[in-house]
């Protein structure tokens, strides 16, 4: 199965990215691959998992895959160059894709990364994708052939809009192949109505995640260090469930 969350940044996008990981992890649904195709590269942080390597690093490396050796087939080079950039971890892979530097480097880095998933995401059971903020990666491809779809807002309006306007875009792109659409409200506070939410964004709305106080705590801690019985990890435990 092939999550993938996207939205509005400043959301929780990458910390929801890594409660599903975390809370699949605790489900023994394994192996997982986790991957941030956020340029900001935070999610290994979340999940403590330490990266030497990115698929712009590659790139760069490669002076945009033209800088390859002689005598080996580029296919077979650059196959051999990403599975160097994945992390592994117990029960969990990491990659990432990186900030690429030129001015090209983001085309070529999200081509990459789209062919490369389609060919590996049979080795896992589960693949959850943390996207960059807003719609980009959507029109560059990044977000093809997904079981799930997470659109994440927060009680706002403004969150609530781009939610909206990515559903919309993905209905205009049938080529990416998304199978189901859902959104998630994310930092709610007690008393919060969201009873607009459904109608201004057409999504169905699969959960209400709380504004958890445990989280906010975490400061530079991360999602592995949460109790396995934290109201969050429940939460996500839950959402994992009706998908």
């Amino acid at each position: 199965m092939v999550i993938a969350v996207a939205g509005k940044g400043g959301t929780g996008k990458s910390t929801i990215a890594a409660l599903l990981v975390r809370s699949l992890l605790l489900q023994d649904k394994k192996p997982i691959l986790a991957v941030d195709a956020d340029p900001n590269s935070t999610l290994g942080d979340f999940l403590d998992i330490k990266y030497n390597c990115t698929i712009s690093d590659i790139i760069e490396e490669t002076k945009g895959l033209r800088n390859l050796p002689d005598g080996i087939s580029k296919p077979t080079h650059l196959e051999y160059q990403l599975q160097q950039a994945i992390t592994e971890s117990r029960g969990v892979d990491l990659l990432v894709m990186g900030r690429p530097e030129g001015p090209d480097c983001y085309c070529m880095a999200n081509n990459i990364l789209r062919g490369y998933l389609q060919k590996i995401v049979a080795n896992y059971s589960y693949v959850v994708i943390d996207n960059e903020a807003g719609m980009e990666h959507l029109s560059r491809k990044t977000s093809q052939n997904i079981d799930h779809l997470l659109l994440i807002s927060d009680a706002t309006i403004i969150g609530l809009e781009t939610a909206r306007r990515i559903k919309e875009l993905i209905d205009k792109m049938p080529f990416l192949n998304i199978r189901n659409k859902n959104l998630i409200v994310n930092k709610v506070d007690s008393g919060t109505i969201l009873a607009n939410a459904e109608q201004i964004t057409g999504l169905n709305l699969i959960a209400i995640l709380a504004h958890y106080d445990e989280l906010s705590q975490q400061n530079d801690s991360p999602i592995s260090k949460l109790d396995n019985n934290s109201a969050s990890i429940k939460s996500i435990i839950h959402l994992i469930e009706k998908l």
